[in-house]
């Protein structure tokens, strides 16, 4: 479960978070929809623990979190392969984590791809990576910023599946990025509008 409380952030000189609060229940799929720029993102640094709030409360609950950053973040001295077996380090026995990174990449097409580095990859391959990393440690929480950027069709609809089947399975909690509802919609995903910065937001509203 992610509780905010009257979260505030400020960058630089900049305010981004103005007063947000904003729970999501176990198992539950919700998205942030708005516009590239309105803080969106830094909503997920806080749940993340990477960004620390100016004032207000932060409640994360869950042993495992799974973040797909917009921007990949992965380690281009290692091979793809060797990039999914890093983020389950420490996590996993290793032939398990083995195991498991050999049937993520399968899933997501990129079982040809696991011993080349990340800079030789297409933009759609880096996100499939940085998504198998993600999916791959079965998370209690996941984080998924702007994860079907890059891709088509037919993979926005594969890692759709797999989101949900991990909800279902594992009762993952999810939490996404999006400025794009088309790419959601296959999820059932509850979606609330985000506009700023700053991001004045209240979920569930009062009374709900």
């Amino acid at each position: 479960m992610i509780a905010l409380e009257q979260v505030a952030v400020t960058l630089g000189s900049q305010r981004i978070l103005e007063d947000v609060s904003l729970t999501v229940a176990p198992g539950q799929i919700l998205c942030l929809f708005g516009p590239s720029g309105c803080g969106k993102t830094t909503v997920l640094q806080v749940v993340a623990g990477l960004v620390h709030p100016d004032s207000g409360q932060v409640s994360v609950q869950g042993e495992r979190l799974g973040y797909a950053f917009q921007d990949d973040r992965l380690a281009p001295w290692l091979s793809v392969r060797d990039n999914l077996l890093l983020g389950l380090s420490g996590h996993l026995a290793d032939n398990e984590a083995a195991a498991r990174t050999d049937t993520w990449l399968a899933r997501l097409g990129l079982g040809e791809a696991a011993g080349k580095r990340p800079g030789s990859l297409s933009g759609g391959m880096r996100r499939r990576v940085n998504l198998a990393r993600a999916l791959a440690l079965q998370p209690d929480l996941l984080l998924l910023d702007e994860p079907f950027a890059f891709l088509d069709s037919a993979m926005i609809d594969t890692v759709q599946k797999l989101v949900l089947d991990l909800r279902d399975r594992c009762g993952t909690t999810v939490l996404i990025v999006s400025h794009v509802r088309e790419h959601v919609a296959g999820l059932g995903a509850e979606i609330v509008p985000v506009s700023g910065p700053p991001v004045c937001l209240s979920y569930p509203a009062p009374g709900e």
